[in-house]
Parts: structure tokens; C-alpha cells; sequence
């Protein structure tokens, strides 16, 4: 970890560039340490975001290495991660590979460095983007969703990590998370109220259940998905928030205190996630489904199979996995697919509107068992993704072979998330864009 302050340079409200804030710097207190009582210290706000994202990559890497005995390994192959938790003012927070790092803003009375959820939700990005990179490069709706239920889950999970939290979790809903929203299911509330979202950004806490994403309006509501990532991840962070509900429930019936409920439940479930990911293909495309598949197997042979059940019984009522799907039988140790991905060009078509004749790659898992028809079900998921794109205005169409951050970012503190640009020859091609929020 490196704390590495950064200022955003903004002309006429677009965000265009970062410089180096080297004069930034953490203040001890007179005892030696950096722990801050409330943002009224100015140093509060860093120490946060750091902590948070320091405790967040710590836990990630025990687990992964009691599971598998890996670490984490950065995309952007830099050892460390860099935090720069003052980036000016700004309503966002984001993860960017190409800048090595997590960087956060001041909006209003808060801080997005100010939330421990916020935090880890993007030091999650860059998790998931260290374990499976092409994730980065799919345009799937159901991939950027999944990157950000991802981040939204490990938010969870560190909550339950934390004794004092898990406290006043109870105290807010004697044990069971059904009962009502709480500081658990409502994701960076500080920041969700200066945005005018009574409750926080987001809540897990929800009955959404799968409808393909094409099928949606780009944006939902309290009560409706939409199809846009952060909007559609709430199904997914749905989903693990009742399995991690469920188990608490069970660890209660078998004689659990609420408060050993709950944070044990928060200990299986990180094994079921990161069992998750270590699972999942290293294709640049993946659905709801094949995580919700990945879940399962995760527990059988992550975690002894003892809540494959469970597990089965919540997908099937968030329509992400049929009723009579069989029991995962993966041999433990066994891939479903071969070690290296292989990268496959495709042109999309004249019904394609402004993304015809455009070149995509995707990254796709080579199968192994001589399975077949994979590669045609992940170009599939990613033309529709671009084409979704497209449809929302979220692709950029520029002259420009590398646009920068000028063309990327919106003045409304969006950005597009992918650009069609010339390559060397002079084709159109299809780009996502590495910065995710």
C-alpha cells in the first residue's frame, strides 16, 4: 500500500488529468499514531481511506491464502497499490488501472474517503481486476455488474469483520437481516444523502429476481432494475446479502448468540466469495448465472459443501439458477476450463447501428474436456453489452487513437465506458475503458 495523494485537474467541470500532491502527508498524533477520532481532524479522511483499503487487501489475501495459497498480484504489475484519498472535490470515487490506484473525492459535507464502504467497494474493483483482469475488458452488462456487486460484498463482509459494527448491527435488527434495512444492506449512506438518496447509495436489501438486461430501462428504482451496472449489481449483492442472512440464521438455530451469528456467517462467506472468483473462467465476459453456479461449487470445495442447499435455494428464488439444477460435482482441484485464455477478433454487423463494422476482442476461456460452444455464449454476451452501450450513450466515438481523460469524463462526473477508436490500420475497434467507480 501507498498513500499517494493526488490533485484532479478539472477545466469548465470536466475532470482532464491528475498531478502529483507530494506535499500531502498524514500528521501523527502526539502518542504516534494515525487514528482520528471524526472528521473534524484533517487527517481523518486519509487515515480512513487508507485503513480501510489496507484491511480490505489484508483479509482478501489471508483468505486467498488459506484457500489456495496465492496472493493478490496487481494488473497494472506494480507490487503495491496507491491511495489518494484528496482528489479535490467531485461527487465519485474510482478504481484506475492505467493510474495504479484508488482515488477519492470531498462532495458537499462528506468524503467518499470518509465511508469504510465506500472504500472497500473500490479497493474491491482492484481486487477483482488483479484475480480476473479480462473482466475489465468485457462489455457485458452482467460483467460490470458483477464488478460492482463484487465491491458492494466485500464492503459487507469487512463490516462483519468489525466487532463494534456487528454490535450495533444487532442493536438494529436483533440478528436478522430481514427485518428491516440496517447499516449492513445500505452501502456508503453518507455519501448516498449528499447525493439526495435517503439510505445510502444502494441497498442490498431487495427482492429483485433476473431479467435479462436488454430487457430493462437503463435505469430502475427503489422497486425496478435497470440495466446500468451499479443499478443492475443490486440483484447480485441482493442475492449474497440473503446468503449471508441465511447462514446467520441457521448459526442462531444451532445456538449462536445474534452478534457470533452474524460474524461467523461473515467468515464462511468470505471463503464462498473469493472460492467464487478463484472459479470463474478467466474470460472477459461472465453472467449472474455462471457466479450463482460458481457460488455453489465454491462451497463444495471451499467449504466442506455445507451450504450448497442454501446457496441453491436463494438462486433459484432470485431466478439465477434453475430449480432442478444438480448439485455441483467438480472434482476438487479440477478447472472447467484450461490454464491460459485465448483472445478472439470478431466484426459486428450492419444491424449493429453506429457500431457496425466495428472491431471487438474478447478474452475467452479455452475449454477444456473438449466442451464446446463457450466462446460463442461470451462474444454473444459481449456484442450485446456493446450494443447496450451504444444505446445508452455510454460509448465515446473519437478520431482519437488513445483519448484521454478529457474525452473520458463527462462534466457531470460520468464517464464513458468504452470509446471506439482507429487502431494502426485504420479500423474502427472497440475499447472499455479501465476506470471503473
Amino acid at each position: 500500500m501507498v498513500l499517494e495523494n493526488k490533485k484532479a485537474i478539472f477545466v469548465m467541470g470536466n475532470l482532464v488529468g491528475l498531478r502529483p500532491d507530494p506535499a500531502y502527508k498524514l500528521t501523527p498524533n502526539a502518542d504516534g499514531n494515525f487514528v482520528y477520532a471524526d472528521r473534524s481532524d484533517k487527517n481523518f479522511d486519509g487515515a480512513n481511506a487508507f485503513g480501510a483499503v489496507a484491511q480490505t487487501v489484508n483479509k482478501y489475501n489471508q483468505v486467498l491464502g488459506d484457500l489456495t495459497g496465492n496472493k493478490i498480484e496487481w494488473s497494472f504489475g506494480d507490487k503495491q497499490i496507491k491511495v489518494s484519498p484528496e482528489s479535490g472535490d467531485w461527487p465519485n470515487a474510482f478504481y484506475a488501472r492505467q493510474f495504479k490506484g484508488l482515488h477519492f473525492f470531498d462532495y458537499k459535507t462528506t468524503s467518499t474517503a470518509a465511508s469504510g464502504e465506500v472504500s472497500s467497494h473500490e479497493a474491491g474493483h482492484a481486487i477483482l481486476d488483479a484475480q480476473r483482469p479480462g473482466f475489465m475488458e468485457g462489455s457485458g452488462a452482467e460483467t460490470g455488474a458483477y464488478h460492482e456487486a463484487f465491491g458492494d460484498c466485500l464492503s459487507m463482509l469487512m463490516t462483519l469483520g468489525n466487532e463494534k459494527a456487528v454490535e450495533a448491527l444487532v442493536a438494529q435488527t436483533d440478528g436478522d437481516l430481514s427485518t428491516r434495512r440496517n447499516m449492513l444492506s445500505d452501502m456508503g449512506e453518507a455519501f448516498g444523502n449528499a447525493l439526495g438518496r435517503e439510505g445510502g447509495i444502494r441497498t442490498s436489501k431487495n427482492e429483485f429476481v433476473y431479467a435479462d438486461p436488454a430487457t430493462l430501462p437503463e435505469h430502475g428504482d427503489e422497486n425496478n432494475l435497470g440495466r446500468e451496472v451499479h443499478d443492475f449489481s443490486r440483484l447480485w449483492s441482493g442475492a449474497f446479502y440473503d446468503v449471508i442472512d441465511n447462514i446467520s440464521d441457521a448459526n442462531r438455530a444451532a445456538g449462536m448468540a445474534p452478534k457470533e451469528a452474524l460474524m461467523a456467517a461473515g467468515e464462511e462467506c468470505w471463503k464462498l466469495l473469493v472460492g467464487q472468483v478463484e472459479l470463474s473462467p478467466k474470460a472477459s465476459e461472465t453472467t449472474f448465472h455462471e457466479m450463482a453456479a460458481n457460488l455453489t461449487a465454491a462451497d463444495a470445495q471451499f467449504n466442506g459443501g455445507a451450504r450448497g442447499e442454501l446457496i441453491k435455494n436463494v438462486m433459484v428464488k432470485r431466478g439465477l439458477m434453475d430449480a432442478d439444477a444438480a448439485p455441483p460435482s467438480r472434482p476438487q482441484g479440477a478447472r472447467l476450463f484450461n490454464a491460459e485464455p485465448v483472445r478472439q477478433e470478431f466484426i459486428l454487423g450492419n444491424d449493429a447501428g453506429q457500431l457496425a463494422g466495428v472491431k471487438m476482442t474478447s478474452i475467452v476461456d479455452s475449454p477444456a474436456f473438449g466442451l464446446v460452444g463457450l466462446t460463442n455464449s461470451t462474444i454473444a454476451e459481449a456484442e450485446k453489452g456493446a450494443r447496450l452501450m451504444a444505446a445508452d450513450g455510454d460509448v465515446l466515438f473519437t478520431d482519437k487513437t488513445n483519448p484521454g481523460l478529457e474525452d473520458i469524463f463527462r462534466s457531470d462526473g460520468t464517464a464513458y465506458t468504452a470509446y471506439v477508436a482507429p487502431n494502426a490500420q485504420g479500423q474502427r475497434e472497440f475499447h472499455r475503458t479501465k476506470i471503473v467507480f
